[in-house]
C-alpha cells in the first residue's frame, strides 16, 4: 500500500498533469489506460476549441463521431537519456511518417521541463492478443477463424508494407502492439523500437522486441536486416492468430534459438495455404523469408478485397487480383480450413517447420500465458528501451 506523502505527491503531479493538458486544449480524465516504466496513458478529450486550432485531429474525430483520445504522458525527467535522446524521437518520427496507413495517429505533441505529452488515436476495443484469447474461448479450437485471420491479417501486411515503403523498420511487432478500432480495423502501435534506414540491405545490431516474437538472427546478436526480421514476426502473429498459441515458447534468448531449430509444429487442424505462409515467413535464414510482395500475392491472401490492401500494396508494385472495395469492418464467418484463391500446391520451402522435431508437448497453455506485460486497450506504451546489444 502506497504511504500518505507517496499518494499526495502522485495527487499533486496529476493536477499539474491536468493542468497543463487544459492548456494544451484537452481535458484529461483520471481513466488510466495503460503504463510503462516512464510513462501514463490517460483517455483525455479534445475540446472544441483545439478542434478549431488542429485541422487533423478535428478530421479524424469527426469521422469517430467523437471526442475521445489517449494522452501518452513521459516522465523525461526520470527517463534514461537513452531513452530521451534516441527511443522517444524515433517513435515521434515514425509516428509522423507513417500518419494513417492503419497505423495509431499522433495527433500533437507537448511538453515541458518534466514530461512530454504525445495525445494519440484511441483504438477502444483493445488488441489483438485480447481478441484471440476472448474468441477462443468461444470456439472448439483456440485462435480466429481463418476467415477472420485473413481479414486482419492482410490489413497488418498493409501496415507494415506502408512502414517499409517510407524506411521504418517497426522491430516489435506482437500481438500486443496491434490494436482494434471501433470498427475492428487493426490499428499499428508502439513504435518505440522502429528506426530508419537509408539502404535497402542495411543491417542494424539493437537488440529489441519480445524474445516471443524476436527473429532467430537477433536472438543469436547478428547484425540483421530489420526488414527480414519484421517478416518473422508477422510469421508468428499469424500463427498465434489461427492456433490461439506461440509457435515457439521460452523466456531466454540462448533457449528460444534451441527451441526455434527444433522445428516447428502445427497441433490443430488449419488449412494447407495458411500452413504454407507461416513456413514461409518463419524461416531460419533471412534471406529465405517470403517477402511482403510474395506474402501479399500468396494464395491464402487472395481475393483480396480490402482498398487499402489493394493501394498499398500497388505502391510496392504488386498488384494481387482485387475486388477493390470497403472491407467490412466485422469478422466474416467462415470455418477453420478454408482456403484462398484456388490454385496449384506451392512448394514448401525448406527450413525449420520441416526438419522433424521431438514429439509434440502436451496441449499448450493460452497464448495470454507467454504475454511479457498486459497492454492497454488504447494506445502505445512507452517502457524502458531494453538493453541494446551493439
Amino acid at each position: 500500500m502506497k504511504s500518505f506523502s507517496k499518494r499526495e505527491a502522485d495527487r499533486r503531479t496529476f493536477l499539474e498533469q491536468v493542468r497543463e493538458s487544459k492548456e494544451n486544449g484537452y481535458l484529461l480524465s483520471s481513466k488510466k489506460i495503460g503504463s510503462g516504466a516512464f510513462s501514463k496513458v490517460y483517455l483525455g478529450y479534445a475540446t472544441q476549441e483545439k478542434m478549431m486550432q488542429n485541422y487533423k485531429l478535428a478530421s479524424d474525430l469527426r469521422n469517430k463521431r467523437h471526442s475521445m483520445v489517449a494522452i501518452k504522458i513521459i516522465s523525461t525527467a526520470e527517463a534514461p537519456v537513452e531513452y530521451t535522446k534516441k527511443f522517444l524521437p524515433r517513435e515521434i518520427y515514425s509516428l509522423n511518417v507513417t500518419y494513417k496507413h492503419l497505423n495509431i495517429q499522433l495527433y500533437e505533441m507537448y511538453r515541458n521541463s518534466k514530461r512530454t505529452y504525445l495525445v494519440l488515436e484511441l483504438a477502444s476495443r483493445g488488441d489483438l492478443l485480447e481478441h484471440i484469447n476472448a474468441t477462443s474461448d468461444r470456439r472448439e479450437y483456440p485462435g480466429l477463424e481463418e476467415e477472420e485471420a485473413r481479414r486482419l491479417f492482410r490489413q497488418i501486411v498493409s501496415a507494415v508494407a506502408h512502414c517499409h515503403n517510407v524506411g521504418i523498420v517497426h522491430r516489435d511487432l506482437k500481438c500486443e502492439n496491434i490494436l482494434l478500432d471501433e470498427r475492428g480495423f487493426i490499428k499499428l502501435t508502439d513504435f518505440g523500437f522502429a528506426n530508419r534506414y537509408s539502404l535497402k540491405n542495411s543491417l542494424m545490431s539493437t537488440f529489441c522486441g519480445s524474445v516471443a516474437y524476436t527473429a532467430p538472427e537477433i536472438l543469436m546478436s547478428k547484425k540483421y536486416n530489420g526488414e527480414l526480421a519484421d517478416l518473422w514476426s508477422l510469421g508468428v502473429i499469424l500463427y498465434a492468430m489461427v492456433t490461439g498459441k506461440l509457435p515457439f515458447k521460452e523466456r531466454q534468448p540462448h533457449k528460444m534459438i534451441h527451441v526455434i531449430k527444433q522445428g516447428l509444429a502445427f497441433r490443430q487442424p488449419i488449412s494447407p495455404e495458411c500452413q504454407n505462409l507461416i513456413e514461409g515467413l518463419l524461416q531460419l535464414k533471412p534471406a529465405a523469408r517470403l517477402g511482403l510482395q510474395q506474402v501479399a500475392t500468396h494464395r491464402w491472401m487472395l481475393p483480396a478485397t480490402s482498398a487499402i490492401f489493394h493501394r498499398v500494396m500497388s505502391s510496392m508494385g504488386v498488384h494481387p487480383e482485387c475486388s477493390v472495395g470497403q472491407e467490412k469492418p466485422q469478422a466474416a464467418s467462415g470455418t477453420r480450413g478454408a482456403s484462398g484463391a484456388a490454385g496449384p500446391q506451392q512448394p514448401r520451402p525448406p527450413g525449420p517447420a520441416q526438419r522433424p522435431g521431438p514429439p509434440p508437448p502436451p496441449p499448450d497453455e493460452p497464448i495470454k500465458a507467454y504475454s511479457e506485460s498486459p497492454r492497454a486497450a488504447a494506445c502505445c506504451d512507452a517502457r524502458a528501451p531494453r538493453r541494446p546489444r551493439t
